[in-house]
Formats: structure tokens, sequence, C-alpha cells
């Protein structure tokens, strides 16, 4: 009873931060969506990297290592690396853009750039398409960890979660989702951290992380380097997996971010922010989690939903079972924390990108805001399904796995547009068709199409990002080249007019 206590205190806290957002809001589309473009730096930090710390990086991530060894920490430094790349060179541009024209979406200024309604369709549909399902995701790690603490089924935790997301997200908006994530944030660093340091010294009490390495050196030694204990991580597939991190640029739920920024000299310093406490405190707790402790400590795990919760299992068998609560509230801010980003992302995608922008362009604040508020519903349901659909067995697969080999690949997909739609003047509204086209197009037929032994036979055995984004690039480069460029109009509002605009804001900073 106890533990269904403090978790019910634990989700009033938030039930009560989204309702105090509801009644301090301004009530405006831009508000709701973006925050009224009022997050500073150090919210900034908070909002991003808990968009992106997950129920995946308490489960999938270190389930990754255990079963494969260290290899898959490229990922995460191709991550860190692809933050940078957004927040140094797309993300003023982009901000600016918002900002000078009241853009509430990236898909909506790239829409207005090209000049296509018609590429605003497909880029809204395929971030969609690939948003949502992972969305799921963060409800099934809440569902494990239920499942592994408390012994109810899977689907119990995933509708908690579900049920959690629906009201801070319908109330709050984009405002006290980004303020939310501090404390959510702090409760998963506490609990991962803790946990960590509380395993270590009850586990290993004569050496810590040297007792444990030797002991692994001893048991399973193949676990500790690269290509790993199944021979999987090669030198091709570590620089392929840096590169597929690199990609984090393109994460929807990460670009809008760039949007809601106060002024320009958050750009200036969070990159800094995010290599050092990001990459190298943060990320460093489940990497050692994964590679060392709990293979350590708990060995011989080789079934993957079992590697997804093997941290939650160390836990339960090592330390008194109040701890244990509290990691799991620390697992359900990491899924909260993500999705409802995410959330909050593919809602404006509905109502901005959708709705108002195809089908009623002449739509009020209010009505887009209650669209996307409609849309948070119909996307719980959707992600959930995905869930139960997990738990039915349809399609089980490592979190980790599902993250870097589906749904990158699908936000990768508009990357071509979206570097060349903000750094190239060159690009064209059929270049960008035609290239996010012919990537997508490539992309789903690769994951669908399988032979007997259930290969990808149309991606050639690869990574799905190694075949299809190049294509996709190329594309869009050579049609860009060969149709006519874009119109003065264009080229002023979307480059002479955002390099004047922020060469102002340097100054005025000065």
């Amino acid at each position: 009873m106890i533990d269904f206590i403090a978790l019910g205190v634990f989700s009033l806290i938030m039930v009560l931060m989204a309702a105090y957002g509801y009644k301090v809001s301004a009530k405006t589309a831009e508000d709701y969506m973006l925050a009224g473009r009022t997050i500073g730096v150090v919210v900034m930090f908070f909002f991003v990297l808990f968009a992106i710390s997950s129920s995946w990086t308490f489960y999938g991530f270190p389930g990754l290592l255990y079963l494969h060894g260290p290899g898959y920490v490229m990922f995460i430094w191709g991550s860190v690396a692809g933050f940078a790349i957004l927040y140094i060179l797309l993300g003023p541009r982009l901000w600016a853009l918002s900002k000078i024209n009241n853009f509430l979406s990236p898909i909506e200024t790239l829409a207005e750039r090209y000049e296509s309604k018609a590429l605003r369709v497909i880029l809204s549909v395929t971030m969609l398409a690939f948003v949502v399902p992972y969305v799921g995701i963060q409800p099934l790690g809440v569902g494990r960890g239920f499942e592994a603490l408390v012994g109810t089924p899977l689907w119990v935790g995933a509708v908690y979660a579900a049920l959690l997301l629906i009201v801070l997200v319908v109330l709050g908006g984009m405002r006290i989702v980004a303020w939310v994530n501090i404390f959510l944030g702090m409760v998963y660093v506490t609990a991962l951290l803790g946990s960590l340091l509380w395993v270590i010294a009850v586990v290993f009490p004569d050496g810590g992380l040297t007792q444990a390495a030797h002991r692994l050196t001893e048991i399973a030694p193949d676990k500790l380097s690269t290509p790993g204990p199944l021979g999987e991580f090669t030198p091709a597939l570590l620089i392929g997996t840096f590169v597929v991190g690199l990609l984090a640029f393109s994460w929807p739920h990460v670009v809008i971010g760039v949007m809601t920024a106060r002024d320009k000299t958050l750009f200036k310093w969070f990159p800094l922010l995010v290599f050092v406490f990001g990459g190298l405190f943060f990320y460093i707790i489940p990497f050692l989690w994964g590679s060392i402790v709990a293979p350590a400590a708990l060995p011989g795990v080789t079934d993957p939903g079992e590697a997804d919760r093997v941290v939650q299992t160390v836990i339960q068998t090592f330390l008194p079972r109040w701890f244990a609560v509290f990691v799991l509230m620390g697992v359900i801010a990491a899924a909260v924390s993500t999705a409802a980003v995410q959330l909050m992302t593919t809602s404006i995608i509905v109502a901005r990108d959708m709705i108002q922008g195809v089908f009623s362009p002449d739509a009020s604040d209010e009505q887009v805001t209650r669209w996307a508020r409609f849309a948070v519903l119909a996307i719980v349901v959707l992600s959930l399904s995905v869930t139960l659909g997990v738990t039915l067995g349809i399609g089980e697969a490592a979190m980790a796995l599902y993250l870097t080999d589906v749904s990158v690949p699908g936000f990768a997909q508009w990357s071509p547009a979206l570097v060349g739609g903000l750094l190239w003047k060159r690009g064209t509204r059929q270049g960008a068709v035609a290239g996010t086209l012919a990537g997508v197009i490539y992309l789903v037929l690769g994951l669908l199409v399988t032979n007997a032994a259930g290969e990808r036979v149309l991606l050639f055995d690869l990574h799905p990002v190694v075949p299809t984004l190049p294509l996709n690039a190329l594309v869009y480069v050579v049609v860009s080249l060969l149709t006519p460029r874009p119109s003065e109009e264009i080229e002023d509002v979307f480059f002479n007019e955002v390099d004047e605009f922020l060469r102002s804001e340097s100054a005025a900073a000065r």
C-alpha cells in the first residue's frame, strides 16, 4: 500500500503543477505551444536533456550495453555532437525566423521557406508516423517498472503513465512541460545516480567499480570491449552508430525546443552545458549501469526483454524495497518528461500544420489551441495502442534498437530539407518534396520488405539511415539545381533579414 501512496503523492505534484500552468498561461497558441518564447538557458537545459532522457535511458540503453558491451555508447556521443550542431548552426536561424515571422512549428517554417503546402503535409505525416510509436515506448517503460516492482500487468503502468501525460500536456502546455522537466529531471538523476552508488557499495564493498570490472573480466570479459559478446559492434557499426547519433539534430521534439528560446545568448552557452553536464556527467551513469555494474552484479541475462529491465531487477535484488519505489518514480519521471515534449510536438503538428495549415488557415488562436489539446488525447490513445500491442507480443524488441533502427531513420528524412532550407539559398520546393518523398518511401519499403530469413533486402543489410538519407540528400540537391531558384522575396525573408536580425541581437548582447 505504501508503494501506491508514494506514487500517488508524486503524481499529485505533477498534476498541481499542470493546473498552476493552466492558471497562469496567456491562453494564446504561442504561449501553449512555445511557452511564449520565454525559456532561458537553465530551463532549456533540463527541457532538452530530459526530453531525450526517457525510460529508454533507464531501461533500453543499459539493456543494450548489458547484452552487447560498450559499443552502443557511440550513439550517445554522436547525439551530444548532434545537439551541438543544432544549437550552434541551425538553432539560431530557426529561432530568428520563428520570432520574426511568428512561426509556431519548424514544419510551418519549412513550408513557408519552400512555399509548399504539399511539403507541409508530407513532413507532418512523416514526423507523426515515426514520433507516435516512440511515444508509446514511454508508457511501456513505466509498465515494465510497475511489473517488476509491484507485480501488476504491464498495461496498468502504461495506462497510468498515459493518464498522467494527458493531464500534464492538456492543462500545462509547453511552458509547464519545460518547468516540470526540472522537477522530473532532478528526481530521475537522484534515482539513477543514487541507486548506482548504493548498489556499488552493497555488492562491491571492497573495490567499488574496480571490483565490479575485475569480476566481469572473470565471468564475461567480452562484455568490456568491442565488438562485444555477440560480435555485433564491428568497427564499421561503431562508426555507423556514431553517425546515427549525429542525427539527433533532426529529432522534431528537440528541434522545436530552439523556437522557445528567450534570446540569442542561449545558443552561446547551451552546447557547452550539453557536452559537460549532459554527456560527461549524465550519460556516464546509465553507461556504468549497463556496461559494468549490472552484468557483474547479475550475470546471465540473455533475453532482450529481461535485459531492458535489468537495472530495475538489480535494484530490487540488492536494495530496500522503499528505495525501489523511489527508483520507479525516476523511471516515471524519465518517461513522462520525454513523452510530454513529444506529445506537445505532435499536437502542434496536428493543430498548426495539418488542420490550420491545410484545412482552416483563418482559425483563431483559441481554435488552434483547442485542436492541439484534442490531438493530445488522440495521440495518447494511438501510442497506448502500440504499447498494448507489445504486451500481446506483437513485434516486441529491445527498446534501444527501436529508437535507433526505426524512429531515428524516420526523423532523419526531413534533415536535408531542414538543413538546406536554413543554410542553402539554392534549395527549392521541388528539391525538398522530391528528396523527402524518395527518402521516406525507400525507408518504409526497406523496413517492411524482408526475405525468408527476415533480412531487409532493400536496405542491403545496412542500418536504415545509411542507404536512405544519402538518396534523400542527393535527390534534394540535384532537383534543386535543376529547377528555378527561389524568389528574391524568399531569399530576403529567410536569409537576409535573418542575418541582419542575428547581427543586431549580437550587438545588443554586447
